[in-house]
């Protein structure tokens, strides 16, 4: 049998560190590459979401502005006293119509936007979350142990 030297044993030793250094580091740069790639997904989501909501707001003052225009020009006609009186109480109603719209329209968003932070956070917690859960299955497979039980 074969005499090991101490110097042979502690480089063996020192290689194997270094092999296991460079798994787990690899292990690592693969389960960020991915929690990245989810958080990407999910802001990609969020930011087809506010192009949608934006242009809607947007849309919403500029009705609203053009509203309380219309209720100043049926003001002038009312003034004016004119024979289409009827007219100006049919116009009214519309606007008030439009108003109590645009209202609801008003509130459906509020309620998107408050529904988007629990969103945004939810996303970046399962994101990170499986990463967790990831590392967990990769590290015990390594070890030759067996796999968590799922929560």
């Amino acid at each position: 049998m074969e005499r090991r030297s101490l110097g042979r044993t502690l480089w063996n030793l020192v290689l194997a560190l270094l092999n296991a250094t460079l798994i787990l580091l690899a292990l690592c740069l693969w389960l960020g590459w991915s929690a990245l790639s989810k958080v990407e997904h999910i802001t990609d989501d969020l930011a087809g979401i506010t192009e949608t909501i934006l242009p809607v707001r947007s849309e919403i003052r500029a009705l609203t502005g053009q509203i309380a225009e219309t209720r100043a020009n049926i003001a002038d006609l009312r003034e004016g006293g004119g024979p289409d009186l009827h007219i100006c109480t049919e116009l009214e109603a519309q606007v008030a119509r439009a108003e109590q719209r645009i209202g609801e329209l008003n509130e459906s968003l509020k309620r998107i936007e408050a529904d988007l932070y629990p969103a945004i956070s939810d996303g970046v917690e399962a994101a990170f979350g499986n990463l967790g859960r990831s590392v967990a299955v990769a590290l015990t497979g390594l070890l030759g142990l067996e796999a968590p039980a799922s929560q």
